[in-house]
C-alpha cells in the first residue's frame, strides 16, 4: 500500500502557491498519497487546506491563485498547471467544502453533472453505482437535491464526485456541519470507497473521524506542514488535538 517505488496517487513536492501580490497561501509544501491510501490532511481554518485542493484540482485560477513554485503530479504524470476538466479526465475528482449541489435539479440530475467527461453508456453504469452505494439517494432519485437534508445532500457531493471513476478523490471538510450519527455514515462511506479501488486525500478538521479512517496523516499550519505520521502515531499525540479543535486525550482514545 505504501510502495514508494509505484506512482503515488499523488505526489505534491515543494508546492508554493500564492494570491495576487503579497498573500503567500502555501509554502514549500510536499505530501504524498500512495495508490490505495486514505491520507488525511488537517489544520483550522484558514491553514491552507482548500488552498492546496484547489491547486491539484486546477481551481485555482479562478479563485486567483497562482502556483509559484514546485510541481503536482498523479499517478506518474505532471498535473501542476493542468486545467480542472484535463485533471478530472486524469482521474483526480473532488467533493468541494460546502457540497455546491444544484438545488433546483434532481437528484439524479446532479449526479450526472458529475459525469461530464464520461461516455453515455459508462454514465448509466457509474450511476445505478452511486446509488446502490447510497441507497438514501436512491430513495430520493427523483426529489429535488435543495429539499435533502444535509447529511443526505453531502452524500450527493461525494457520490457525484465518484460519478467520474476517479483515481484519486479529494474530499474537502466532508464533515462540516454534519450531527455525529452523520459524521459515523461519512466515515463508512470512505471505507467503502477505498473499497473500491480509489485513493483519498481526505481534508478535515474533525481529526477523530479523520485518523479513524486514514492511514497517515499530515497537519498543516500557515502553509506549511509541520507535522505528519501513521494513523496511530498522530492518535497519541496530545499536543496535535489540543492544536485541532481543542480534541483532548479522551477524543484521540
Amino acid at each position: 500500500m505504501n510502495d514508494h517505488a509505484a506512482p503515488a496517487a499523488l505526489d505534491v513536492d515543494g508546492l508554493s502557491v500564492r494570491y495576487g501580490r503579497s498573500i503567500t497561501a502555501l509554502t514549500n509544501l510536499s505530501l504524498r498519497v500512495s495508490a490505495g491510501e486514505v491520507v488525511t490532511l488537517m489544520g483550522l481554518n484558514g491553514a491552507g487546506k482548500s488552498t492546496l485542493s484547489r491547486a491539484v484540482t486546477g481551481l485555482l485560477p479562478g479563485q486567483g491563485g497562482a502556483v509559484t513554485g514546485g510541481r503536482i503530479a498523479s499517478f506518474g504524470t505532471e498535473i501542476t498547471r493542468r486545467s480542472s476538466r484535463a485533471i478530472v479526465r486524469h482521474g483526480v475528482a473532488q467533493a468541494l467544502e460546502g457540497r455546491r449541489i444544484f438545488g433546483a435539479m434532481s437528484v439524479v440530475e446532479n449526479l450526472d453533472m458529475g459525469a461530464a467527461t464520461v461516455r453515455r453508456p459508462q454514465l448509466r453504469e457509474n450511476r445505478e453505482r452511486m446509488l446502490e452505494l447510497f441507497p438514501r439517494l436512491a430513495e430520493r432519485r427523483d426529489q429535488a437535491a435543495g429539499l435533502l437534508s444535509g447529511g443526505e445532500q453531502q452524500m450527493l457531493a461525494v457520490a457525484r464526485a465518484m460519478m467520474s471513476s476517479p483515481r484519486l478523490l479529494i474530499l474537502d471538510e466532508p464533515t462540516l456541519g454534519l450531527s455525529p450519527k452523520l459524521v459515523t455514515f461519512v466515515r463508512d462511506t470512505i471505507r467503502a470507497i477505498r473499497e473500491t479501488g480509489t485513493s483519498v486525500l481526505l481534508i478535515e478538521q474533525n481529526a477523530t473521524m479523520a485518523l479513524s479512517v486514514a492511514d497517515r496523516g499530515y497537519v498543516i499550519e500557515h502553509g506549511r506542514i509541520v507535522h505528519e505520521d501513521d494513523a496511530d502515531g498522530l492518535r497519541a499525540d496530545e499536543g496535535l488535538h489540543r492544536l485541532l479543535l481543542g480534541l483532548g486525550a479522551e477524543a484521540a482514545a
